[in-house]
């Protein structure tokens, strides 16, 4: 369970909503892009090692690069390199990924902070 998922358990129907936004974001990508996605992030924060990209294709490398920018440089992220990820996902992958991307940088910020424990949950 997330640190965001962990806060909202005094809520059900929140966290119902919030675990079902994700799962759809989710569901909408490879579980192996979700999982590297998810990865990369948190590597980022310092929570985790950075995915092995030895065995990965260029596309995928792309999506990582995009991904590890998204918590600290998204103003920078040109539209070249949003275009790159949506020729590669389709705009609706794209957004999904934008999702997923987002909500683990969600996540692990929330777990930094002990989100939980500051929510009295």
């Amino acid at each position: 369970m997330s640190a965001v998922q962990a806060a909202l358990a005094g809520d059900p129907v929140l966290a119902e909503h919030y675990a079902t936004f994700r799962a759809n974001a989710e569901a909408a990508l490879d579980p192996a892009l979700v999982a590297l996605v998810r990865d990369a992030v948190a590597a980022v924060h310092g929570m985790a090692r950075a995915p092995d990209e030895s065995m990965l294709d260029d596309r995928t490398k792309l999506c990582l690069a995009y991904a590890r920018r998204m918590p600290f440089e998204h103003t920078a992220i040109s539209d070249a390199e949003a275009s790159a990820v949506t020729a590669h996902l389709g705009e609706a992958g794209y957004v999904a990924f934008s999702v997923v991307t987002a909500l683990a940088d969600a996540e692990c910020r929330a777990a930094m902070v002990d989100l939980p424990g500051l929510a009295g949950a």
